[in-house]
């Protein structure tokens, strides 16, 4: 009999998150609705006046503090809902009303930008000055301020706002394809047991020991994507000709402009990134090689990248095995972070297994009630237990950040994000490697931080970014692309990529059709600032600084209290200069030279 995915129904309710801490019943969920939409009419009521005085102008932002909390809020807990299950109609219908919410509170507060940037800052310094409440403001106002330049009427406002939301849907568009339309259809596994091949396991027979399972993985996947490349083509350049259309309609120069505005980076910075990996990229090609030998295979192809390198890959780790793996390896962080990670595992901010319908992979997201939510889809193999430290990482980030700050001032950037998460995955992996007498654990220890820099790095600039630079520069340009566009696109990008060790399926050019990152704009390069990053901090940590330590734990706890760069100063890294990301491709030449003696040996 074919194996399928459970139900969600079917898993045990300690493996899902908790959700009742956010709404223990609908009715709260509604009545929290019905006060944002109240919400929403008193604060378009301030329309004409937020800046009459310093009273009215804090009143303004505390009452519009208040609303922007309740609609995080209601929007966590729909997305969590919809996401536990995307071909759920019901938990779609929450998500879009609250969607439908959002936009009408873009909708009508569309006259705030508009209004206060009529009114000169200095008259904005003056009324802090006056009004001592307003201190706790003040690093927003500026950040509003900064914006001046790139606001537009009221009226434009508006309709950029919509814009907005259009974006958004595409979003919502190209998630339902890919999570509950796409069917990839069944495989046989290692046993040859018929199995339903899934978003959620995908990654698990991806990187099976078995070639054929690999391979016939591998070409279900991409088969199933192509039949559905031409409508995700049609909806990723709806989403991106938004992007240009906000951008224009702003006076931006490009859309990577806008979107690197909001945290105060340069392109010259993003094209460093880029251009680094460039020039290093035959570290990679090192490391493909690596995989290469260790295989011993001739007709090296694109998918045996993700095979195992060692015989650890059968060992099963139950969720237990991974919090006990975990709490142990981040030790090192202190008493309170390993708190806050049994507290995770034992209040049920995790929603570990795979079921039918489910959004694929892992992310952490939280809101102002409860505690922060981890989406997983956990296999019980080492990555699944690295990339739950990761998570956690974000989530205990996501906690220090909102207890040490108020509401306005507690979300950190996405230019921030990563470095707490794949921190935490270096440490773990680092741990194992200390700690473990077992060679070939060793061994999958150092290979899952070689897999996890190649994907954050290489994989998020060499590739991924290149790739939606070389898109959003045509289309802004005027450019319309269709699908054999993208392909020809994707498949030039991964051809300089590879390299010549590796035989490139022709299949490999769907690869963007995947990639839900390519929705979120500019924001894969990131990645590529939290791998180096955590890959400085993890060793100035393992080195037992303790200063440095006490530095990194304050560094959680910022929130959004400061402009990205600058917080990233706190604890030494300068992303201003190339010196952080040369020593983080030195690190990971360094891992394959050491792999490879312990192999040999």
């Amino acid at each position: 009999m074919a194996k399928e995915e459970k139900l969600r129904s079917e898993i045990d309710n300690k493996y899902k998150w908790d959700l009742d801490s956010m709404y223990a019943s609908k009715e709260d969920f509604e009545k929290d609705i019905k006060t944002a939409r109240k919400m929403i009419d008193e604060l378009a009521s301030y329309k004409g006046m937020i800046t009459k005085d310093a009273n009215t102008l804090y009143n303004f932002l505390k009452l519009e503090e208040k609303l922007d909390t309740l609609l995080t809020n209601l929007y966590v807990y729909a997305e969590s809902k919809k996401n536990e299950d995307l071909g759920n109609e019901e938990n779609q219908k929450i998500y879009n009303q609250i969607l439908n919410l959002l936009s009408i509170s873009g909708e009508k507060t569309s006259f705030v930008m508009p209004e206060l940037m009529k009114t000169n800052y200095d008259v904005i310094k003056k009324y802090i000055s006056e009004n001592n409440k307003l201190k706790e403001f003040t690093f927003d106002l500026e950040q509003i301020y900064r914006y001046q330049k790139y606001t537009l009427s009221e009226k434009e406002e508006t309709l950029l706002g919509n814009i907005g939301d259009l974006r958004n849907r595409f979003e919502n568009n190209f998630n339902v394809a890919l999570y509950s339309m796409v069917d990839y259809g069944y495989i046989k596994d290692e046993d040859g047991n018929d199995v339903k091949l899934t978003n959620g396991n995908m990654q698990k027979y991806a990187r099976s020991k078995d070639r054929r399972v690999r391979h016939d993985s591998f070409k279900a996947r991409y088969n199933a994507l192509q039949k559905y490349a031409n409508l995700i083509s049609t909806d990723y350049e709806g989403s991106v000709k938004a992007d240009t259309m906000i951008a224009k309609a702003r006076g931006y120069k490009s859309d990577l402009e806008m979107y690197l505005y909001e945290d105060g980076v340069s392109e010259e910075i993003y094209h460093n990134l880029l251009k680094v990996a460039d020039d290093n990229i035959a570290v990679f090609h090192k490391y493909i090689k690596m995989i290469k030998n260790v295989l011993r295979l001739d007709d090296f192809s694109v998918y045996d990248l993700s095979a195992p390198l060692t015989g650890e890959s059968d060992k099963k780790y139950s969720v237990s095995d991974a919090k006990e793996m975990i709490t142990k390896a981040l030790g090192v962080l202190g008493e309170d972070y390993v708190k806050l990670l049994n507290k995770a595992f034992d209040e049920r901010w995790i929603d570990f297994y795979p079921n039918k319908g489910k959004h694929s992979g892992y992310y952490e997201q939280d809101s102002y009630v409860g505690h922060p939510l981890v989406l997983s889809n956990y296999n019980e193999d080492y990555i699944s237990v690295s990339s739950l430290a990761h998570e956690l990482g974000h989530a205990i980030n996501s906690y220090y950040s909102k207890k040490n700050n108020p509401p306005h001032l507690s979300e950190y950037t996405l230019f921030t994000a990563e470095v707490a998460s794949l921190t935490n995955e270096i440490l773990f992996s680092n741990y194992i490697i200390k700690n473990s007498n077992n060679k070939e654990e060793k061994l999958t220890a150092i290979e899952n931080i070689l897999n996890i820099f190649a994907s954050n790095f290489y994989g998020t600039l060499s590739e991924g970014s290149v790739f939606e630079d070389i898109v959003h520069k045509k289309i802004f340009e005027g450019d319309s692309l269709t699908e054999s566009d993208f392909n020809e696109i994707f498949s030039k990008v991964k051809d300089r990529y590879y390299g010549n060790d590796i035989i490139v399926d022709e299949m490999v050019k769907y690869g963007w059709t995947r990639v839900s990152h390519f929705y979120n704009s500019f924001y894969y390069y990131k990645y590529s600032v939290g791998i180096t990053g955590a890959c400085y901090v993890a060793k100035r940590i393992l080195s037992g600084d303790k200063e440095y330590l006490n530095r990194y734990l304050e560094y959680l706890k910022l929130g959004g209290s400061m402009m990205p760069l600058e917080e990233l100063k706190q604890i030494d890294l300068d992303f201003t200069n190339t010196k952080v990301i040369e020593e983080g491709i030195n690190y990971f030449s360094e891992l394959i030279d050491e792999f490879m003696v312990i192999y040999n040996s």
